[in-house]
Formats: structure tokens, sequence, C-alpha cells
């Protein structure tokens, strides 16, 4: 399903980035920022993935990441879903494809359709000796909360995670960013940070913050992809 994951030795942290778009921003601004970090990034949209590819091939960071083409649901093991893309269009970019038909404002403009890989996250982390993930970020239109609920046991192990709150509105039986946060916080999380878009969405809110308060509160790197992804230090007292 996947090449076999090598952790340098002298890597202290572990990220988790889910959905890359097409220039893996939030992979790429880490490694570049953080020297001790190794990165796992996931992507299955085909077009997406080659150009990560090419974009990581010229980093001389590149022996900390890891990429792999699959999508990541709730699934008990790996099998096969269709992934939704849209055409070129003024709503249209590389981050739009998802495992969830589109509808609204997205209806008129669905592109290809394919058969992608589904797996959980559980399935890669059972793969790989770590104590910890120190951030997952994902971003899958609509299927977030099945990102998160993929984790199982390890879930406990995450402290910190970015999540796009709700797409209900653009993608079809998508839940709901209540029940992302209801889930996340009933799995002992707390909710540290809320994200809104700008411009005309400027009172929705786009992304969520959480904290694991099995861990000891510490400063976690990540970043704020609504302010041209600066790094973002959240420090706790």
């Amino acid at each position: 399903m996947f090449e076999k994951i090598k952790i340098p030795d002298n890597i202290t942290d572990i990220y988790i980035d889910v959905g890359l778009s097409w220039n893996m921003p939030f992979s790429m601004e880490w490694l570049n920022n953080y020297s001790d970090i190794f990165v796992i990034s996931i992507e299955p949209n085909i077009d997406n993935f080659v150009s990560c590819q090419n974009i990581l091939s010229r980093s001389i960071h590149r022996d900390r990441c890891h990429l792999i083409r699959s999508a990541i649901g709730d699934v008990i093991s790996p099998t096969k879903s269709t992934l939704y893309t849209l055409i070129n269009s003024s709503m249209h970019n590389g981050g739009h494809s998802s495992l969830y038909k589109p509808i609204g404002r997205f209806s008129s403009v669905i592109g290809n359709s394919y058969e992608v890989d589904v797996i959980p996250l559980s399935y890669i982390l059972d793969s790989i000796p770590y104590k910890v993930i120190k951030h997952l970020k994902t971003d899958t239109q609509g299927n977030d909360l099945s990102v998160i609920k993929s984790l199982r046991h390890h879930l406990e192990n995450v402290m910190d995670i970015y999540a796009e709150y709700d797409e209900s509105n653009d993608y079809e039986t998508t839940e709901s960013g209540e029940k992302l946060e209801k889930y996340l916080i009933d799995n002992n999380f707390e909710k540290y940070e809320t994200i809104y878009g700008d411009g005309s969405n400027r009172n929705k809110i786009t992304d969520l913050r959480f904290s694991n308060l099995k861990f000891p509160r510490q400063t976690i790197k990540t970043l704020n992809s609504t302010n041209g992804l600066k790094p973002i230090f959240k420090a706790w007292e």
C-alpha cells in the first residue's frame, strides 16, 4: 500500500499532513523551518500527488518527509472509494478534491472522478516506531472527522490537531463541524483556537485547533492558513 517509512535517528517530532493540495504548503513550511521534525504527507489526488513529488524532490529536506498517495478514512482495512475533483473554474483549486460528491456552489463544476485507495491512519502508525505524534493537520473537504476517527487508539498519542471545521454546504453527506468538535472534546482534547475566513467569509469558522489534555502544555509548532502560512507558536502558560 505504501513504501516502508524510514525515520532518521535525529528526529524528535513527527507531524502528519493529510490533504496537501498541489503544493503541500504546510509540509514544506514545517520542513523549511524546523530541523528536528519528520513529516508524513498524504494526498489522494494523482495530479496533486505528482506535483508534490516534484516539489519535494527539489527540497534539501526530502529525507525528512514521506509522501503517501492515498485517501484517509475510518475504514477497518484498506479499501477503495471514489474521489471527486472539480473542473477549472473561478472556484477551483487543487485542494477541492473530496471523497464526498460536491454540491451547492460546486455542483456545476464537478470534474473527473476515479477510484483511490483509502486507509486508516492507524494502518500507517502501526507500521512505525514512535512515542507521540506532535501535530496532525487534516484538510480533506468534509472527511476530517473520519480522518481523526481512523487514528483509533493512536488518537491518545496525538498532542495537537488542526482540522477543517465544516464543509457540509459544499459536499454531500459530510459530518458537521459540531460533531468533529464534540468527538475531540469527548476524547480528552481541548479547543484552543477558532479560525475564521476572510472577506465575505469572515464570520464563517473555517478551522479549529485542539490540544490533548493528556500532555503537559507546551509550545506547538504549527501554521495559520489565514495569515499567509506564517509559523504560529502556541505558548501554554
